[in-house]
């Protein structure tokens, strides 16, 4: 159903009674209400192609299960679930006040006890205060941004974590984690996967450049390898349009076999992997997910190839305990899904769980939003396609998953998958 009003919101309420899908009530069991979940997600205009797999994992997830009863103690106490979700897009692209009026919304009907989403970081960011106070519990497949749950030791988030939450109870969680991972996702790769032991790490010198170098360097050399420039991680490298040249020159003087750039910046990258190739050092470049972007095969030209970057999240091929998963996605939508899908189905699946648990909670009634919420705090090694989870006391996921992705060619749109990595 569409409503219509000074923003476009769909609504899409799934009754968890479909045949063929229903597992609940039977036998002794009885229904004790409804309880609904929600998913607030980019459904529409350019962000649909992002939203749309996660809301189709979301429904799959909850059909799938059915009639919801008692964990434990009052299995024969059952609800029916059902699934509202809401685009948060206007004027073709994700919008954050439109974000806030959807949690808005969730949490006016008190049956909606927690919600999947948001996906982007900036989205989470202002619906966070709005659902922390309501007591809604938000899981999120996709947010990466460290400032939601942290506050790392440079003082760069400056305590935001703190101030979107007024109320004490921590109600966002992520299956995901962090952006930061990945410096320490890098070092894995270039010494345990590579084998390589002398690093150089460059920066482009913003916050996250920095930080992802320092934790680079941490993990590389608690490895066991050296970084030749571990004592300022590239806070005296020249600007971009000053070249790398000297830099390049010294690393090969020293025998460094891997280079990390650290940071946003393509086209920074991008020169000095092209300024590798003019000084013939021929080693590998590893960076973040931010040479994802394929600017940076087109910048660096034919010496892409042999670049690496990693990503946050899951390779769903590679997950083997997901194969039933994709093959059902597949028969029921028609098209593969994505690792954002794979992430979604099981937030979904660990809300459900907890709304098992919050059943016994209630004494066999229809759980409270409050007392869902505090199942899902309580969650440990909740097993999912992904592996084994358990929330920490900020709301962050114990399992930290990177894929791993390699350039070929400058014309490829994104570059070819290498490895799934567990950052421990």
């Amino acid at each position: 159903m569409r409503v219509k009003g000074e923003a476009a919101v769909w609504l899409l309420v799934v009754s968890l009674t479909i045949s063929g899908c229903s597992v609940g009530p039977v036998g002794g069991q009885h229904l004790v209400g409804v309880i609904k979940l929600g998913a607030d997600l980019p459904l529409s205009g350019d962000d649909a192609p992002d939203g749309i797999p996660v809301r189709d994992a979301v429904e799959l997830a909850v059909k799938q299960a059915g009639s919801v009863c008692g964990a434990a103690s009052h299995a024969d106490a059952c609800v029916t679930l059902q699934l509202v979700t809401t685009d948060d897009v206007i004027k073709g692209i994700h919008d954050r006040a439109q974000g806030v009026k959807n949690i808005q919304l969730l949490a006016a009907d008190d049956r909606v006890v927690g919600l999947v989403g948001p996906l982007y970081d900036s989205l989470a960011r202002s619906e966070l205060p709005a659902a922390n106070g309501a007591g809604l519990a938000m899981i999120s497949p996709a947010n990466t941004d460290e400032c939601l749950t942290q506050e790392p030791p440079d003082g760069h988030c400056q305590g935001l974590a703190a101030r979107l939450r007024s109320e004490r109870t921590n109600s966002y969680f992520r299956v995901v984690t962090t952006q930061l991972t990945e410096g320490v996702a890098g070092a894995d790769l270039a010494y345990q996967t590579l084998a390589k032991r002398r690093a150089l790490v460059f920066t482009d010198h913003t916050w996250f450049g920095q930080a992802s170098a320092t934790q680079f360097a941490a993990r590389f050399s608690r490895h066991g390898g050296t970084v030749v420039n571990a004592t300022d991680l590239g806070d005296n490298e020249p600007s971009p349009s000053l070249g790398f040249g000297p830099s390049i020159q010294r690393a090969a003087t020293l025998g460094v076999d891997v280079v990390y750039f650290a940071g946003s910046d393509v086209q920074a990258a991008a020169m000095v992997r092209t300024e590798m190739g003019a000084q013939r050092l021929d080693v590998p470049l590893i960076g973040t997910d931010r040479l994802a972007n394929n600017l940076f095969a087109k910048y660096a030209g034919a010496r892409a190839r042999g670049c690496y970057y990693t990503v946050v999240g899951v390779y769903p091929p590679r997950i083997g305990r997901a194969s039933a998963f994709l093959s059902q996605y597949r028969n029921v939508y028609g098209r593969d899904a994505s690792g954002l899908s794979l992430q979604a189905f099981d937030a979904t699946n660990l809300l459900i769980r907890a709304i098992a648990r919050a059943i016994d909670a209630a004494g066999g009634s229809r759980p409270s939003r409050g007392q869902v919420l505090a199942e899902i705090g309580r969650t440990k090694d909740f097993r999912g396609l992904m592996g084994a989870m358990s929330f920490d006391q900020r709301g962050d996921t114990t399992l930290k998953l990177v894929a791993v992705y390699q350039w070929i060619a400058p014309i490829d749109p994104t570059g070819q998958f290498v490895t799934q990595l567990t950052v421990r």
